[in-house]
């Protein structure tokens, strides 16, 4: 287990998903029982239906697609034999993470957009997206080449639409990484994990890594603590959402990246004094920067050149990404870098068919 940055992360409760989801959802089955303070009296339905409330929008693909090759078994898709099918766009489209954030106008990424219009000559062009599902369906759809994808978000972008990761924020000596967090308003009585039993535990998306499924298993898995039987819970759609809605008490505990959290205090956005972290995770790696399976090879190899030699220092990303230690791009092996959090969802997936086959 190691708290280095570039290292391949070895999530401890990656072994735990495996066995606590389906525990916890056998465990809803009893009749009645009580632990404590809170009484748990909840039928077999009322826990697969919440369950499924909470998996039920799981869309990750574990695998690579029949239409992708793998030759050499990166786990990636191969670019395609037949130079008829690569694509040359006249106008390459870039588009970092969606988010819903307000101020996500593309401006801190305009000094990068020109290196790579220089270097591919072509013109790039910014697009924002605020679903991920949209952003996933415009790279099937060729009208996205260059992404960044989070976490979560990474494996099924690689298998579903041929999203090749390139490199990822870093630090000067090449480390990367960040840890999930749980998060509470400054002067919270929740001081532990362990305290949310009774509280509403507010996650991001459903398909997050740090936001949602990291976060769930720590809690079945340290502190017993399952959903709707001893929290109330709910999504925000947003790490920035979370961070913000939780510095003005307005939530009382949520699971957030701890790389956006640092971003967000060190721009100003939330006051540092205004939340109070009562448990950090081991390291994942965080959302990925690449391209487009199917684009010549003169423009893969363009982009990749471009991104890993870029340097944030005097760019518009040295306040994106300074914040939290980012100085540059890091190359990133995806079937390395990404194994824990290809178990996570490969766990989920199968607890998500356990259910659908008990009905």
């Amino acid at each position: 287990m190691s708290d280095q940055p570039g290292s391949s992360p070895t999530f401890s409760l990656l072994r735990v998903l495996v066995l606590a989801l389906p525990i916890a959802v056998a465990a809803y089955a009893g009749a009645s029982w009580y632990k404590g303070d809170v009484q748990r009296d909840a039928t077999d339905d009322l826990q697969k239906t919440t369950m499924k409330r909470m998996l039920g929008s799981q869309d990750s693909q574990l695998r690579l697609s029949d239409r992708f090759e793998d030759a050499d078994g990166d786990l990636l898709a191969d670019a395609p034999q037949d130079d008829a099918q690569l694509v040359d766009p006249d106008e390459i489209v870039f588009s970092y993470v969606a988010s819903t954030a307000a101020d996500e106008n593309g401006a801190a990424w305009q000094d990068l957009l020109d290196a790579l219009s220089q270097k591919l000559g072509k013109p790039v062009k910014y697009q924002r997206f605020t679903d991920p599902a949209e952003q996933l369906r415009a790279l099937k759809g060729g009208e996205l080449h260059i992404a960044a994808f989070s976490t979560g978000e990474t494996p099924t972008a690689v298998n579903s639409a041929g999203f090749i990761p390139v490199c990822v924020p870093g630090d000067a000596d090449g480390n990367f990484g960040y840890t999930m967090q749980i998060i509470v308003p400054a002067g919270s009585d929740i001081k532990k994990p362990a305290d949310i039993r009774g509280r509403r535990m507010t996650f991001t998306r459903p398909n997050s890594n740090s936001g949602y499924k990291a976060a769930l298993v720590l809690l079945l898995d340290e502190d017993d603590l399952a959903p709707e039987r001893d929290y109330s819970w709910g999504f925000s759609f947003g790490h920035e959402q979370s961070i913000k809605r939780i510095a003005a008490k307005e939530y009382e505990a949520a699971a957030v990246a701890g790389d956006i959290l640092k971003r967000m205090i060190a721009a100003g956005d939330v006051d540092a004094d205004a939340v109070t972290s009562i448990y950090e995770s081991e390291r994942f790696p965080p959302g990925a920067l690449g391209y487009v399976y199917n684009l010549k090879p003169e423009l893969r190899d363009g982009i990749a050149e471009t991104l890993t030699g870029y340097e944030f220092a005097g760019t518009g990303l040295e306040a994106e990404f300074g914040g939290s230690g980012g100085t540059k791009f890091v190359a990133v092996n995806y079937k390395d870098d990404w194994d824990n959090v290809r178990r996570i969802d490969a766990a989920v997936a199968k607890t998500k068919a356990e259910l659908a086959g008990a009905n």
